[in-house]
């Protein structure tokens, strides 16, 4: 009985540090997530203002980059240590990357938008911010039901 107990500590050992690394690389993907949401919904709002500050709208678009480029490397780091997913798993991460791909393809155009003349291209970046937004929101939606049944 003692060692059947021993094994049990053991094992629960063993798990636990693996499943607190999937809640802390969850926290990481919703914690950026919800940076690009907020930062882009700023976006959208400076851009609404008729007293637009070019040079603050350039600054909250490059406070983005930083998460962007987070979430880049928590996939890219996911899929390095996950090398053999399952197929419910690979389908689950699929639609987590596809949304972060998202997010990079629309700031990197709004990037684009916002280096050159931000009066004419106005409503069109203020568009990509707040699909941006959006998107970010979708990955968090995505993120937190993945949290409810774990990939394993």
């Amino acid at each position: 009985m003692k060692t059947m107990m021993l094994m049990a500590s053991c094992l629960a050992l063993a798990v636990s540090p693996a499943a607190a690394l999937d809640q802390e690389f969850a926290a990481q993907l919703l914690e950026s997530a919800k940076n690009i949401e907020r930062d882009a919904g700023l976006v959208s709002t400076a851009l609404k203002s008729k007293a637009m500050d070019a040079g603050d709208v350039r600054t909250k678009i490059d406070a983005m980059s930083g998460d962007v480029t987070k979430l880049q490397e928590l996939v890219s780091s996911y899929e390095a240590g996950h090398p053999q997913m399952s197929q419910r798993d690979a389908a689950e991460w699929k639609q987590v990357k596809e949304k972060v791909q998202l997010l990079e393809i629309f700031h990197g155009q709004k990037q684009k938008l916002a280096s050159g003349d931000l009066n004419k291209n106005r409503t069109l970046l203020r568009a990509h911010a707040e699909g941006v937004s959006r998107r970010a929101l979708k990955l968090q939606q995505t993120v937190t039901r993945l949290q409810k049944g774990p990939l394993s």
